[in-house]
């Protein structure tokens, strides 16, 4: 059975990598979006070629803002019960993420 402090660490572990890969996913988002566009600027093409595919990628870059969002609110709500759970003050860029290192060597 995991400790609290192990089991900590591993979800702290996901959710900066949940939040890195969304970013990513985001950046990855804006990069076909300007392939996209200078294909419209860069190419003989009538400026409105693929519109509708333009605006459907700007609906899935919202929905990953908002993915983002959400993330962020599930961050600062496993933040706030981090806090519960271990009494400890609230100290501005602590998350338990630095002591997953830790956490691990003590769980093994």
């Amino acid at each position: 059975m995991l400790t609290i402090e192990a089991a900590g660490a591993r979800v702290a572990s996901d959710l900066e990598d949940a939040e890195r890969l969304t970013n990513e996913s985001l950046r990855a988002l804006a990069r076909l979006q300007l392939s996209m566009l200078n294909v419209r600027l860069d190419t003989e093409l009538p400026q409105y070629q693929g519109q509708l595919a333009v605006v459907r990628l700007q609906e899935a870059q919202k929905q990953m803002v908002d993915a983002m969002s959400n993330l962020t609110k599930v961050h600062k709500s496993m933040r706030e019960d981090y806090l519960k759970i271990t009494g400890l003050p609230d100290a501005p860029g602590r998350c338990p993420r630095g002591q997953i290192a830790l956490a691990e060597k003590t769980a093994a």
